[in-house]
């Protein structure tokens, strides 16, 4: 299982939120030959455990990458910040005595960033937001609503405007979970919840305050389907979207213009888990053919710097190992992309791209079967 769907499931048992069974990614051999991406040098302040799960560049020398580390059976909240051309472990907050993750970031400016994710295990959980001011990583207060709460995923145009996405539990129920900064404080943005069963936020990018767009899932007859929600300034409402498979649900999601998204994530189609890619036209949601090195492909990831170029991210399963996956978008079709798999088992999670030829993917790497490693690739 990659490293993003490890933290997703622990983050998802901390906050007793179901989540459905996803197979493993799967690569592509072979194809055209391309200048693809090379790893760069990561830290790791575990022996045992380390993974990147999002990441966000502001320019091409700044970057922030988040995730967790384990120390003493405590799982910490792990950042890495480029500032040039190294990498370095930036201090963070862990405020749980058990359980921390930071699953996702957003950098508008080098001087301002958010991280959001979990604290706490069980009963306990409870969001996490951590903010950059430039010279150093502060908790930021954050709302539960529920009773118990995970954010997955924030977009923020300034320093002055962020969503961040996820889930929480409302009598023994999943909910979709929206707060929004407006500069001073967090407050929640009431947001939609489709039928009786379970609904949940995986994904979230916002172009402007008034426009954003939040991806994942919802239940419907034993199965879970895509769920896609529009925000228009003043409330979010429900869009249609595509279901190509028995089983579908949608990642993550990047947005260039209010007439321009793309959302990835996977679809369950016979014996294999495939990717699923969908796009946002300014009028409705449509599916769009993506690659499917095996038949077991699953994106987590979507960096979009221009709409004529996108950069989707994740992992695949080969003879029982997982192997990075990169998919880019030039305007006319997706293909696949070389992508670095340094050590016997490797897995992307998070992609952020400054511009079309510098792209940051972040994810793990298992070079025995008992120590992850984070890791870290770029190219164009």
């Amino acid at each position: 299982m990659a490293a993003k769907a490890a933290i997703v499931v622990a983050i998802a048992l901390a906050a007793g939120i179901a989540q459905p069974q996803l197979a493993a990614a799967s690569k592509a051999p072979g194809g055209p030959k391309q200048v693809g991406f090379r790893v760069a040098t990561s830290q790791n302040p575990s022996a045992t455990a380390n993974a990147l799960s999002g990441v966000s560049c502001h320019g091409t020398s700044f970057c922030a990458a988040v995730g967790f580390y384990v120390i003493a059976a405590v799982d910490k909240t792990l950042v890495e910040m480029l500032n040039g051309s190294r990498w370095t472990t930036s201090p963070s907050t862990s405020p749980s005595v058990t359980s921390n993750y930071l699953v996702d970031v957003s950098c508008p400016l080098s001087s301002f960033c958010m991280a959001v994710g979990t604290q706490g295990a069980g009963s306990s959980a409870r969001t996490l937001v951590e903010r950059w001011n430039g010279h150093v990583w502060s908790t930021s207060t954050s709302l539960n609503p529920g009773s118990q709460d995970s954010l997955a995923a924030v977009s923020c145009t300034t320093s002055h405007f962020c969503m961040a996405v996820g889930t929480q539990v409302q009598h023994r129920a999943n909910h979709t979970l929206v707060e929004m900064w407006n500069g001073a404080r967090w407050r929640i943005a009431p947001s939609t919840n489709v039928g009786r069963g379970a609904n949940r936020l995986h994904g979230v990018s916002c172009t402007a305050a008034r426009f954003c767009m939040a991806v994942g899932e919802r239940a419907l007859g034993g199965h879970s389907v895509t769920l896609i929600e529009w925000w228009r300034g003043k409330r979010w409402v429900t869009l249609a979207s595509r279901n190509p498979g028995v089983i579908n649900l949608l990642n993550g999601v990047s947005c260039t213009t209010t007439s321009f998204c793309e959302a990835v994530g996977n679809q369950v189609r016979g014996a294999g888990t495939r990717t699923l890619i969908e796009r946002w036209n300014g009028r409705r949601w449509n599916t769009m053919k993506s690659t499917n090195p095996n038949l077991h492909s699953t994106l987590w990831a979507v960096s979009c710097p221009r709409t004529r170029s996108c950069k989707a991210v994740g992992d695949f399963q080969t003879g029982g190992m997982d192997r990075t996956l990169v998919e880019s978008w030039n305007g006319l079709r997706w293909s696949t992309s070389v992508s670095a798999n340094p050590s016997s088992r490797d897995g992307l999670n998070g992609v952020s791209c400054s511009s079309m030829t510098a792209c940051k993917p972040v994810g793990y790497e298992i070079a025995n079967s008992s120590t992850y490693d984070s890791l870290v690739e770029w190219g164009a």
